[in-house]
């Protein structure tokens, strides 16, 4: 699972801008704006837990979970990364992270 990890990191780390926090349990990747997805490892598989995943749900209805903000891909092998959609997923997110952000400053919110 760690080289599953590794590889799901890179690809977030090349989106310009984004940072990364480590905690004890998990991983945080944000944007200038807000977190973009957390990623989880153990045994079995990695969890991605997408922050924005409920907004992305009608365009990828293959996420898993029904709260109200989040939404996670579960990966058991790294044959299972598609490359491609997790790319589109991550722009995705940013994206609504920057609307988010911006809407809240027209509203005078921040």
């Amino acid at each position: 699972m760690k080289k599953l990890y590794d590889k799901v990191a890179n690809i977030v780390l090349s989106f310009e801008g984004v940072k990364k926090k480590q905690s004890k349990n998990q991983t945080t990747f944000k944007d200038k704006y807000q977190s973009i997805l957390h990623l989880r490892f153990d045994d079995e598989k990695l969890t991605i837990a997408l922050a924005r995943g409920a907004q992305l749900q009608k365009r990828y209805p293959f996420l898993e979970g029904n709260g109200s903000v989040v939404r996670h891909i579960y990966l058991h092998d790294i044959s299972e990364l598609d490359e491609g959609v997790l790319r589109e997923i991550i722009k995705e997110s940013m994206i609504l992270n920057m609307e988010h952000y911006e809407l809240k400053k027209l509203k005078g919110k921040l």
